[in-house]
């Protein structure tokens, strides 16, 4: 079983590598939603007294922003898995079939998680690792497996019950390399001129690299599933 997982994690660096475009959708949406909150709501000063059409557009565009970013990258790692090669208008075409999918994975995602950093300090933080570990799959599956948001939540918690080896490694891998790449690119954010930007890029090609991690995994599992 770990030999199956740490080939997913191989592969999954092998698409990136072949495929640095799976970065981009993150590193534009982004931008865009920088560029809108920092117009309509700038850091220091404010949204000014009375202005809800700007807070109205800046709090859709927050919320917007990571669905279209989740839906267009699964759909990127979904064609690089299947053909090796990620196009954007494969990140296109997911995002025209599964956003409302992962619209409401999302919402039920975050109920989720408050609830779960609500329990943190009363579970010594076991809370957070349980929904992190069942949630895991869950937009592999609303969008590789064109999932609705609640039906691909119960089919992550279904995948995790099932195969929690694979899981635990899995989750374990994420964390250790989402923390080092993170300390990586906060270190990287304090030099000066381009440090922000460089920090930026290394963030998205995590999240990228962590998309193609999670679809290579939910890909294999199915697979295995079919043939059982």
């Amino acid at each position: 079983m770990p030999s199956a997982v740490e080939s997913v994690f191989g592969r999954s660096w092998n698409l990136l590598r072949k495929n640095w475009a799976i970065v981009v959708p993150g590193l534009v949406i982004g931008a865009v939603a920088g560029a809108v909150q920092f117009v309509l709501a700038p850091e220091h000063s404010g949204i000014p007294a009375g202005s809800l059409p700007a807070r109205l557009i800046v709090d859709v565009v927050q919320i917007l922003a990571p669905i279209l970013g989740i839906a267009y990258t699964t759909g990127m790692a979904t064609a690089a898995w299947q053909s090796g090669k990620a196009t954007f208008a494969d990140g296109k075409r997911a995002l025209d079939r599964d956003a409302l999918n992962v619209f409401v994975a999302m919402v039920a995602l975050f109920a989720l998680g408050l609830a779960a950093a609500f329990l943190a300090p009363f579970t010594a933080y076991v809370s957070l690792f349980v929904y992190l570990y069942f949630c895991i799959y869950t937009m592999a599956a609303a969008v590789v497996g064109e999932r609705s948001g609640l039906e691909a939540i119960a089919e992550s918690m279904q995948i995790a019950y099932h195969r929690p080896v694979t899981t635990l490694i899995l989750v374990a891998a994420i964390v250790a390399i989402v923390g080092i790449m993170g300390l990586v690119a906060e270190l990287l954010s304090a030099t000066p001129l381009v440090g922000p930007l460089v920090s930026t890029v290394v963030v998205q090609a995590v999240i990228a690299y962590v998309t193609l991690v999670v679809v290579g995994e939910y890909v294999a599992l199915r697979k295995r599933e079919a043939h059982s």
